[in-house]
This record gives structure tokens, sequence and C-alpha cells, in this order.
């Protein structure tokens, strides 16, 4: 391995390593702010390496949800990944022994990374492809690892109390994703129906129906109820046309 391959490797990966630097720190902290010990951020990114559905799975712990109903929203929340996967069998089907890690850590932002960049002359693809897996895998642990041990040293020394709102960075981070859906053409869909299924939720909620531990259920199959009323028909009159 040369060294300017692992240059080449850095520039590419440059920006994911700001986001993923800023988002694992808030990360960190979110864990030890829900009450978790602070090796426990760094741990799930090494075992679990999800991004959005680590800080999901942190609240419904926190929350005190059903082992099930976390296993289904993670499962909902992150189902994309499936075609992201779909999508990259002709760049892994020769990766060798990386291809397993490959698989394992292929998130949006490396997908992004290994779909539209180049890989150098003379460079064999399969280890171009697993060392940007690698590097990006990295950047979000030792962000993790940052913001888990900060925010562990000011309780150590009672000034967390001073940091407020840790717990808000979940709340932006899907802020920031449907602001995102909202800035693509023909993407409104998912954010109304997302929407329209909490807006449901929330007045069920209030009515009695269910009690708060039943809130992820409602709202799920809420979800795919108003989705299946959307998308049902039109996919009938497709078939059949």
């Amino acid at each position: 391995m040369n060294k300017g391959l692992l240059r080449t490797v850095l520039r590419t990966t440059s920006p994911v390593f700001f986001g993923y630097l800023a988002l694992g720190i808030a990360f960190g902290m979110v864990t030890v702010n829900s009450g978790y010990d602070w090796w426990l951020a760094p741990l799930t990114g090494l075992l679990m390496y999800t991004g959005t559905g680590q800080f999901f799975g942190i609240a419904l712990f926190a929350a005190g949800a059903g082992l099930v109903e976390i296993l289904t929203a993670e499962f909902l929340l992150s189902i994309r990944h499936f075609f992201y996967g779909l999508s990259l069998i002709g760049k892994y089907k020769d990766a060798g022994r990386y291809k397993f890690y490959l698989m394992y850590a292929n998130t949006d932002e490396t997908f992004a990374l290994i779909t539209t960049t180049s890989v150098p002359d003379g460079t064999d693809a399969s280890l171009f492809y697993f060392l940007i897996s690698l590097f990006d895998h990295f950047y979000w642990i030792f962000g993790s690892v940052l913001g888990s041990l900060a925010y562990s040293l000011l309780e150590h020394y009672q000034l967390a109390q001073y940091l407020q709102g840790v717990d808000f960075a979940l709340t932006a981070l899907f802020v920031v994703l449907v602001i995102e859906q909202l800035k693509k053409p023909g993407n409104l869909l998912p954010c109304i129906t997302g929407a329209a299924a909490a807006l449901v939720t929330v007045i069920l909620y209030k009515t009695g129906l269910f009690n708060s531990s039943n809130i992820i259920w409602v709202s799920i199959c809420t979800g795919l109820g108003i989705m299946l009323l959307i998308k049902g028909p039109v996919f009938w009159r497709k078939e059949n046309v």
C-alpha cells in the first residue's frame, strides 16, 4: 500500500470526516446524556454503525421502548440499504476478502463516495473501496469517542448542566434530513406521509386510545397505511395497463 493511495483516500473522504466528526461528537454526548457509559458510543459505532439508526436506537432505549418495537423501527429506518447493496453488486462482486466488510460499512456517505469517485489508475478497486469504507468508519468512531469522553468529563466536574439541549441533536438531525428531502424534486411524499403519521399518532394518543409505550407501533402502522392508500391504487393501475 503506497502513500499516494492513502493521500488520495484521505482527500476523497475529507468531507465525510468533518461531517462524521460533528455528528459523532453529538452522538457520543447524547449517549452519555441518556444515562449510558461513555464506551457504549464507540462500541455501537463499531458493531452497529448506522448513524441515524444509532441516534434513534439510543432515544428508543432511553424512552423504554420494547425490543420488538426497536427492531421494527430500525429495520424500516435502514431499509434503503437494501437498494444500496443491490446497486453495488457489480463493484463488490470481485472484492474477495474485503467483501463482507464492504457490505457492513455501506453507509449513505460511503455509498455516495464509492458511486461517484473514480478508482486511481493502477489501484486495486476493491482495496480503494475498502480504504474509503474503513476511513469513514474510523471517523465516526473517533467522533463518538470524543463526544462521549467530553461529556463524561463535564459530568465529572459537574459542568454538564451548563451544556443544555444535547438531546435535541437527534431532532435537529431529522430536521436536516427532512429539509434535504424537500429540496429534491419529486420527494415530497415521504415527508408528507411522515408528517401525517405523526399528526394522527399525536391526536390518537391525546385522546387516550393507547399509552406512550405504543406510540412507535401506531406511528409505523399509520405511515404504512397512508403509503398503501396513496401508492396502492397507482401501483395497481400500472400493473394492469
